[in-house]
């Protein structure tokens, strides 16, 4: 005769299952919330999405990450993406992608992502909002507050979008160059946000530009890193890194590698270090700060040809720019844009081996996959 049927009790401790379910991917996680209260609660538990976190980046960097493009479907604004694993782009010829989008965010645009995370901007009439989501949890926060700038004839802006460990925050960090009049030369200014926040805050010390960055801040141990040219004119002028520091809202500079040629500069992150690349027209070079903060640390990480890679760079117009580099330096992947004639390509380089392929993708992001929550 059968047993009475016995309330369930678990054969492993939670300890045990918290570190077994910190290291799956993010897909069943969200799967498994329904098995029972106790892991729908422990998936939200903020220590152990910072545990699944530091996990996933501990792997391989080509494991964890996602490459994302923009998708035009009719005619609203909307974010709508499709994603794939990196690394099934250098080991498959099938790639397998997901569409997602959200519906209720008309307007908005991609413009930076952050553990996971990504930051929207839509502009409006009196300035922009920010809100944040994360595509794998579909969870999105509020509007931010509006930002506004000093009323001008012609504004240009430029956005970064990172994390704070000291606050356990994510904040935007708006760049504006705006003219006044056409008597007065362009006035700069850099505002900050953070998840919940009640108002935009006006950053310290930010130097006044002769051009907005080519592309939005960079994330590295809460630090936003741009390059920029300083002055108001061109004889003055400098070109510099400028690092805000998120915790207390305020920058630095920092200075190129020594003999450095500045044309064409932009800037990275590649295995947990910040790195500068420049366009040469024949050649890609990249150098990495080995210790963060110090400029006299500078190496040369990487220098190919772009004859090797059967592409034409040297053409009006072009644009060279790094996406990511597995750990051990073997796979290396870039984005060539041509805006002249708006041609575009992927190119995955192997650098064991020499060999490459390319995607007609547009509009690349990488991120990573999280359950962080956006507010």
């Amino acid at each position: 005769m059968r047993s009475e049927k016995k309330p369930w009790s678990p054969l492993l401790c939670d300890e045990l299952i918290e570190e077994i379910l910190s290291r799956l991917p993010v897909k069943p996680l969200i799967q498994f919330k329904c098995v029972c209260k106790g892991w729908n609660s422990l998936m939200s538990d903020p220590y152990f999405i910072k545990l699944h976190l530091s996990k996933s980046a501990a792997k391989d960097d080509l494991e964890h990450l996602q490459l994302m493009k923009n998708v035009c479907l009719g005619s609203i604004p909307e974010i709508h993406m499709e994603s794939c694993d990196v690394s099934s782009l250098f080991h498959s010829l099938q790639i397998e992608t997901f569409l997602f989008n959200f519906a209720n965010m008309p307007g908005y645009h991609l413009v930076g992502s952050c553990n996971g995370l990504h930051c929207g901007v839509s502009e409006i009439p009196e300035g922009y909002h920010v809100c944040f989501w994360n595509k794998a949890t579909r969870v999105i926060s509020r509007e931010s507050p509006t930002l506004s700038f000093s009323p001008g004839i012609g504004r240009r802006t430029m956005f970064g979008f990172g994390y704070d460990p000291s606050s356990d925050k994510y904040k935007v960090v708006a760049i504006a160059l705006t003219m006044l009049s056409l008597d007065v030369s362009e006035k700069t200014e850099m505002k900050v946000y953070g998840a919940g926040d009640s108002s935009w805050r006006n950053l310290k010390g930010f130097p006044v530009l002769w051009t907005l960055p080519k592309v939005g801040g960079v994330y590295l141990t809460g630090t936003l890193n741009w390059v920029v040219i300083k002055g108001k004119e061109t004889i003055h002028s400098e070109i510099v890194i400028i690092s805000v520091d998120l915790e207390k809202e305020t920058c630095r500079s920092l200075f190129l590698p020594d003999d450095f040629c500045c044309f064409d500069t932009n800037i990275g992150v590649f295995r947990d270090s910040l790195c500068v690349w420049q366009d040469s027209n024949t050649h890609l070079g990249l150098w990495q700060m080995k210790k963060f903060g110090d400029d006299k640390s500078w190496i040369q990480l990487i220098n190919f040809s772009y004859l090797h890679l059967k592409i034409r760079p040297n053409e009006e117009k072009s644009m060279i720019l790094p996406l990511c580099m597995s750990n051990n330096g073997d796979f290396f992947m870039l984005k060539f844009t041509r805006n002249a004639d708006d041609e575009y390509q992927t190119i995955l380089y192997n650098q064991g081996d020499g060999s490459f392929r390319t995607l007609l993708w547009r509009n690349l992001k990488i991120f990573t996959k999280s359950l962080v929550i956006p507010y």
